[in-house]
């Protein structure tokens, strides 16, 4: 008997399942989608221009011939994001699919407006992923930043993505920022966001296959500088040696390198930064605010074009004394233009946020103006490891040897 009512149950059980897991009840149809994967936006006038890069299905093939570019770019204003990408289904059979969007880049205007209001779009969609990196394009709109074709890879917004995610793992003054990043600075108390920049290069020769099947490529993109916010608003950039600041207290720093004069003859080494941490520590002194920053540092020498014999003892100290001087400079520069520009960009409000949370909640209001005064004392402690399988120049080397 209980075997009879355990066979009803699983038949039953079995039709239930056909008839409500019968597919996926949204599913779309890959030749009624446009696979986004790079959206532009530019303040133009009271609306924004929205530029899309999609995916051109019929490029995608290997064996498919360069004939065209592999992506298409739809581009309309409006007064909202939302209403602009509505309104590209006037020039468009297909949907916009925004599930793989790799790049959001804002022109300079926008990001000086404020960015929060184009992103609030971007946060709210259930097909937007919270991956896609995020950047502001300096000198050129939105719109040519996604519309060039690039040299590396298939896909141009693919190739940003992937080379903004490299270069900040080897070059310092570089921070790839992801939405993420940029919503929790927003929702922080007494940090800033930064986004970084990218630049252009003769791009009115770039805009067709030929930048592909050519070389050198016509167009070419770079990314330089951190954008400075305050709250959601661009006040100012920071050059490459103010944004090791950033990069190296914020700990973004995986490797890098920097090119340093001899401390006692002409010429110059380059140090391979191998490892870095910064630890913030907040007090109180005198009942005002007060940063210490401990950080450390190890490098290896890469290269030296001075004359310099590092098997000897006191050349190597010189030579490690001068990297940790040019080291503490670059903080100390990225720290004093922060402060100079009042934008809190390494979080430490947040930090005496966690640490004095009642003594926070009285500076807060008045954080801008007490960052712009705060005492930060650097304590660095950098050591030089390695210095490749030979131990001076080539050139002082074979002069040894004859």
């Amino acid at each position: 008997m209980n075997s009879y009512r355990s066979t009803i149950l699983l038949l039953f059980m079995c039709i239930w399942l056909m008839v409500f897991l019968t597919g996926c009840w949204n599913s779309k149809e890959l030749s009624a989608i446009s696979v986004v994967m790079a959206l532009g936006i530019d303040a133009v006038d009271d609306q924004y221009e929205v530029s899309l890069q999609v995916v051109d299905p019929s490029k995608m093939s290997h064996n498919s011939p360069m004939e065209r570019t592999p992506t298409i770019v739809f581009s309309k204003r409006a007064d909202t994001i939302f209403e602009a990408i509505r309104k590209l289904t006037t020039e468009s059979s297909r949907k916009m699919y925004m599930s793989h969007l790799k790049f959001v880049i804002f022109d300079e205007k926008t990001a000086k407006k404020g960015i929060k209001e184009p992103l609030d779009f971007l946060f709210r969609d259930h097909e937007v992923r919270p991956d896609f990196y995020l950047a502001v394009v300096r000198g050129n709109s939105a719109k040519e930043a996604v519309t060039f074709v690039a040299p590396t890879e298939v896909l141009p917004a693919m190739d940003m993505y992937k080379a903004l995610r490299l270069s900040e793992k080897a070059w310092a003054p570089t921070s790839a920022v992801n939405v993420k990043d940029i919503l929790q600075k927003f929702t922080e108390d007494g940090i800033e966001p930064v986004l970084t920049g990218i630049r252009l290069t003769n791009l009115e020769k770039g805009l067709t296959i030929d930048n592909v099947t050519k070389s050198p490529q016509h167009v070419k993109y770079f990314f330089t500088g951190i954008g400075v916010f305050k709250g959601d608003r661009l006040i100012d950039w920071m050059d490459d040696s103010q944004s090791k600041a950033f990069t190296y207290i914020s700990n973004r720093v995986s490797s890098t390198v920097a090119s340093i004069d001899c401390p006692n003859s002409k010429g110059k080494f380059v140090v391979e930064v191998i490892r870095s941490k910064v630890k913030m520590r907040p007090e109180i002194i005198d009942h005002e605010p007060y940063i210490s920053l401990i950080v450390d540092t190890e490098s290896n020498i890469g290269t030296v074009s001075c004359n310099a014999n590092l098997k000897n003892e006191e050349t190597f100290r010189d030579l490690q004394e001068s990297a940790k001087e040019h080291l503490e400079q670059s903080l100390k520069e990225g720290i004093s233009y922060a402060q100079q520009i009042g934008s809190d960009i390494f979080g430490f409000g947040e930090a005496f946020h966690r640490k004095y949370p009642r003594e926070w909640h009285k500076w807060k209001e008045d954080w801008p103006q007490k960052f712009q005064t705060l005492k930060v004392d650097i304590q660095l402690n950098y050591r030089l490891v390695r210095f490749g399988d030979i131990t001076s120049p080539i050139d002082m080397g074979i002069h040894n040897q004859e």
